[in-house]
């Protein structure tokens, strides 16, 4: 081996130890070193050295709120869908099947409703349950089980229904009346797709506190008798929308006072 091909295989080891020992000291300052400097000013005042305190990579501070809230929504909407149903209200009539008679269902009205007791209180919006109905079915869990009514409140488009089950995933109430101005909120609604029931959500903005709270969707896609929710995962209120797409809130508050009543 002559002399240049030592000083070559030399100067190739000067500088991978040079990178590895580079490597290690990049590693040592960036998990104490600049931990440590982060305790004192005026380091504690550089943003990006406290992010790397904390274990984070922000490009910008508009992405991080981003991903925050992308993580909020969807934890919230897997916490809520579980307590989501499809609801379809139907009425029996008599006709004539080869000089036999049966009973024949008539579809009168489908739309959402959430479960909220574990034994069986589920609400809804009172248009879902037309008093012509005789007979009320709830869709969970790739089942129709036949619920009862138990009461009605016409004046704010309310109906509490019931279902012969336990041990039922259910939703916290949260408080409408702390939303605030262009408060980002979601809606989780359902609806019966022959042997599956298909859940959907939505996202939303308080648009408006006064005479009533308001939200403007991102798309149209609503259920009545779907829930709104906050981003903690806390219910709202419950979503109508009448025939001609009009969106109204039916408050916390309400249910509260009908589950009273």
């Amino acid at each position: 081996m002559d002399k240049n091909q030592r000083n070559y295989k030399k100067l190739i080891g000067f500088w991978a130890l040079v990178f590895l020992v580079g490597g290690i000291a990049g590693i040592i300052f960036g998990q104490l070193v600049i931990p440590w400097l982060t305790n004192f000013r005026p380091f504690n005042k550089i943003g990006w050295l406290c992010h790397v305190k904390e274990g984070t990579t922000i490009i910008n501070r508009t992405e991080k709120i981003y991903l925050t809230q992308d993580l909020a929504y969807q934890e919230a909407v897997n916490r809520l869908a579980n307590s989501v149903v499809a609801i379809r209200a139907e009425r029996s009539i008599k006709v004539s099947q080869q000089q036999a008679p049966s009973a024949k269902p008539e579809v009168l009205a489908r739309g959402s409703g959430f479960i909220l007791t574990g034994d069986g209180l589920i609400i809804t919006a009172n248009v879902i349950v037309p008093k012509a109905a005789t007979q009320i079915l709830v869709f969970k869990d790739g089942k129709e089980i036949e619920a009862r009514l138990i009461k009605r409140d016409e004046k704010n488009n309310l109906a509490l229904l019931k279902i012969d089950q336990t041990n039922l995933p259910v939703v916290n109430l949260g408080d409408l009346s702390s939303v605030k101005l262009g408060e980002m909120v979601l809606s989780v609604g359902a609806e019966q797709l022959k042997e599956s029931l298909n859940k959907f959500t939505n996202f939303g903005f308080i648009r408006t506190l006064l005479p009533e709270v308001a939200v403007t969707f991102s798309e149209n896609q609503l259920a009545t008798g779907g829930l709104l929710a906050n981003l903690k995962g806390e219910v709202l209120g419950l979503v109508i929308v009448d025939k001609e797409g009009k969106i109204k809130i039916a408050g916390e508050d309400k249910i509260r006072e009908l589950i009273k009543q």
